[in-house]
């Protein structure tokens, strides 16, 4: 027994040597995935990753009311101007003047007659108001003060179809009326005014009847 016990000691040892032999000096194990370097690793705050480009959204792409273009705003009676550009100029809008001539097509306005003062005007506005009728403007300036404007349009259809509207809601003071037809009227030319301006000046249409917002190509 004793022969077969150092045969298997041989045999072992000839195994270890074999393997030692095979080895590369110097050569350390390499692990399956690069170690993690913690000190690179920095927790990022709410507003840094609100910061982050959103998933499609690609850098330097204008949001909808970052679009700028150019428009036409008019036209104005001499006292309506100071008014418009007064309007402009409390949202640093810029704009250069453009005379009209006297051939100007005319627009179509939907009014209530002057009445007796502002406060009898006011009255009115309310009294609109529970009839269902939301667009209203009181008109401070001569000859039509204390006028309310109930719209203003180019085709002169669409004018008699809103005073139609009108009357049947009870609204029996109501009288259509030709705009833009006095001279001296003046339109304001503004570039670069983004999309959202474009809108708040739109809705201001019956504080000016007989005026109008349209894109234009710049020039």
């Amino acid at each position: 027994m004793k022969w077969l016990l150092s045969i298997l000691v041989i045999a072992n040892l000839g195994l270890w040597l074999g393997q030692s032999l095979n080895e590369v000096p110097g050569t350390a194990k390499q692990p399956l995935h690069a170690p993690l370097m913690a000190d690179k690793i920095k927790m990022l705050t709410p507003e840094e990753v609100e910061a982050l480009p959103k998933t499609g959204e690609v850098e330097g792409t204008p949001k909808p009311e970052e679009i700028y273009a150019c428009y036409e705003w008019g036209s104005f009676s001499n006292n309506d101007l100071k008014q418009a550009q007064q309007v402009l100029s409390q949202q640093s809008v810029t704009a250069t003047l453009e005379q009209k001539s006297t051939g100007e097509a005319a627009r179509y306005w939907v009014y209530i007659p002057p009445l007796p003062s502002f406060q009898a005007a006011l009255e009115k506005v309310v009294e609109l108001k529970a009839l269902g009728v939301e667009i209203s403007f009181i008109i401070q300036e001569p000859p039509l003060r204390n006028a309310i404007s109930l719209g203003v349009f180019k085709d002169e259809r669409l004018a008699t179809k809103l005073l139609e509207q009108l009357k049947r809601r009870g609204v029996v003071t109501a009288q259509k009326g030709v705009r833009n037809q006095e001279k001296g009227r003046t339109s304001l030319l503004i570039n670069n005014m983004s999309a959202e301006m474009a809108i708040e000046l739109s809705k201001m249409g019956a504080r000016f009847p007989g005026s109008e917002l349209k894109q234009i190509n710049c020039q």
